[in-house]
C-alpha cells in the first residue's frame, strides 16, 4: 500500500495514494476523513503514528475496510508533504555500492560508514532544493530508504527486515566541495532541503525483495546514475543489524541506505546541480521523485 502525507486546507494528514504518484489522474484517499475513521482503530491519521501502531496492521485494517469513494481527493487539489515529514532521525551510508567505490577506486569499507542527517534536511517531492550562492560543487545522490517501524535494540540479520515498515525514494543532496573542505560528512550534508524524499512510502508488502530493485537519477532527463540495490555492499538487514548494535532504532528512523556510481564529481565534466534545473529519483516500484534546484543566499548572508 502506498502511504502520503499531505496538507489541505491547512491540516497535514496521512492518506493512502491511488495511482503512481505523478499527478495525472492520481488521487489520495484521505484517512482523516470520517468514512475513513473505523480503518485506524485507535491511531491517529498520522504517518508517523500508523507506523508506530503498527504498519502492516494500518495496511490489514484499511484493506478490510475498504477505501471509500467520499474520502477522496484529486491529486490537483492537495499539496504532497514529504511521506514522513518529521521523521525522529535520519541515518545515511556512504560508501555502500560496489560499483560507486569501484568508480573510485576505494577499497571497501570494513563495517557501514554511518553519518546523521538532520530532520530539517526533509524536502517534499516537488519542493524546490536550495542552494546556498556560492557554495561550491553540489551532488545528488539517488538512494533506496528504509523506515524502522519496529524498536530494534541489537538484532540480528536474520530478524532485521521485521524491524522495517516502509521503503521510499531519498536524495541525499550533499555539498561535495564543503565535504571535502571539512573533512567531515556534517555541514555538507545538512543544509535546509538537502534529504528530498518521497512522493510515498511503500508498505513492506508492496517491496517483496528491497535488495533487487534499480535505481536512477537523471538531471533535467540526463541519466546521470543507474544502478541496483544488489550491489549494495551492506544491505538493509546489514544496516539495521548495524545500527542497531550501535543504539536502538525507533519507529520513524529513516536509514537513507547509499547511492550507486555517477555521482556528481564524477562526471566529466563534473555535472554539479545548478539552479534552474530539475532532478529526478527513481527507485523500482517506489515512484519518482522530482525537485527542482534554485539559489538562495550565500553562506554568509
Amino acid at each position: 500500500m502506498k502511504f502520503v502525507s499531505f496538507s489541505e486546507q491547512g491540516f497535514v494528514r496521512a492518506g493512502v495514494l491511488l495511482g503512481d504518484g505523478s499527478g495525472a489522474g492520481d488521487e489520495i484517499v484521505d484517512l482523516a476523513h470520517p468514512s475513513m475513521r473505523g480503518a485506524l482503530g485507535s491511531a491517529a491519521p498520522q504517518m508517523l503514528a500508523l507506523i508506530e501502531a503498527g504498519l502492516t496492521t494500518a495496511v490489514e485494517s484499511i484493506r478490510a475496510h475498504g477505501l471509500s469513494h467520499d474520502a477522496r481527493l484529486p491529486m490537483g487539489s492537495i499539496t504532497l508533504m514529504a511521506p514522513l515529514p518529521e521523521p525522529r532521525r535520519v541515518f545515511g551510508i556512504a560508501h555502500n555500492y560496489r560499483d560507486a567505490l569501484a568508480e573510485r577506486g576505494m577499497a571497501p569499507p570494513e563495517k557501514p560508514v554511518l553519518f546523521m542527517k538532520a530532520p530539517r534536511t526533509i524536502a517534499a517531492a516537488g519542493q524546490a532544493i536550495v542552494l546556498p550562492a556560492g557554495i561550491g560543487g553540489v551532488t545528488y545522490e539517488a538512494e533506496l530508504a528504509a523506515v524502522i517501524g519496529k524498536r530494534a535494540d541489537n538484532v540480528g540479520k536474520d530478524r532485521a527486515l521485521e524491524h522495517v515498515a516502509a521503503y521510499g525514494c531519498f536524495n541525499d543532496i550533499s555539498a561535495s566541495e564543503i565535504i571535502k573542505a571539512d573533512g567531515h560528512f556534517d555541514r555538507g550534508k545538512n543544509f535546509a532541503t538537502f534529504g528530498p524524499f518521497g512522493p510515498f512510502l511503500a508498505s513492506c508488502d508492496d517491496v517483496k525483495d528491497p535488495h533487487a530493485l534499480t535505481v536512477s537519477l537523471k538531471v533535467d532527463g540526463r541519466v546521470l546514475q543507474s544502478g541496483s540495490t544488489q550491489n549494495m555492499l551492506f544491505d538493509v538487514a546489514d544496516l539495521v543489524a548495524y545500527l542497531s548494535a550501535l543504539h536502538p532504532l525507533e519507529p520513524g528512523d529513516i536509514i537513507a541506505t547509499g547511492t550507486p556510481a555517477g555521482v556528481a564529481a564524477l562526471h566529466k565534466p563534473p555535472a554539479w546541480l545548478k539552479p534552474g534545473s530539475t532532478v529526478e529519483v527513481e527507485v523500482e516500484g517506489l515512484g519518482r521523485l522530482r525537485n527542482p534546484i534554485i539559489e538562495g543566499p550565500a553562506l554568509n548572508a
